[in-house]
């Protein structure tokens, strides 16, 4: 629970400040994930990748309004706070990159504050489809659970179960790819929190494609 914190904090923050959260957007998500999980004793050693099938999540975001350079320019910046669920059930070993059912599964959930630099294409044409192209680095948590397989051969403990256990703040580097049209948001982007506890350093890489409507914030008070 102290992990989540800075979070509060930084939510906060952003709700009393110039850059008051104007919309959230609710809506469903397909995910598919992947988690590497690195040998603590050398971050570039990974000893086991976790995969998934698509999933089909809710999912909520919390958008502050859009500041741009100029009236006229087409470049601005926006932050973001999203909330995903993730799990992991199959892992890849040796060439098969579609993931094998081992008996492991781990699953939780990843909160993520960006500030996202982006390009509007077609801006000043809000009712018809317009596109948004950009990328952030914030703040990331990630809480997970469950249990994995040392599939490194070269490992000393190769094909040893260990267990996941996580509530750590890192941080979250996110690509954006958004369609709007109106209240509607198509978007398509990759999350990727990265956090290290004492036992195992981890990188998670979701890769979302979701629907949402947005709602001014404004309007349900």
């Amino acid at each position: 629970m102290k992990a989540v914190l800075p979070f509060i904090f930084l939510v906060i923050s952003f709700s009393s400040s110039e850059l008051l959260a104007a919309e959230v957007a609710i809506g469903i998500q397909a995910t598919i994930n992947s988690i590497d999980i690195q040998d603590p004793a050398d971050s570039e050693r990974t000893i086991a990748r976790m995969t998934s099938d698509i999933t089909y999540f809710p999912t909520v975001s919390l958008l502050s309004d859009e500041y741009y350079f100029s009236k006229d320019s087409n470049v601005g910046v926006q932050l973001q706070f999203d909330w995903s669920i993730f799990k992991a059930d199959k892992q890849e070993v040796g060439g098969n990159d579609t993931g094998i059912d081992l008996g492991t599964s781990i699953s939780g959930y990843a909160l993520s504050g960006v500030p996202v630099l982006f390009y509007h294409f077609n801006r000043h044409n809000r009712n018809e489809w317009n596109v948004k192209l950009g990328t952030g680095l914030g703040l990331g948590y990630l809480k997970l659970k469950g249990d994995y397989q040392i599939t490194d051969v070269t490992h000393p403990d190769y094909g040893k179960k260990k267990q996941a256990n996580m509530d750590e703040v890192g941080l979250a580097v996110g690509v954006y790819l958004e369609a709007n049209k109106g209240n509607h948001i198509i978007s398509v982007y990759n999350f990727s929190p990265v956090t290290q506890s004492g036992n195992s350093h981890f990188e998670e890489y979701n890769f979302f494609l979701s629907y949402k409507y947005r709602v001014n914030i404004d309007d349900l008070l």
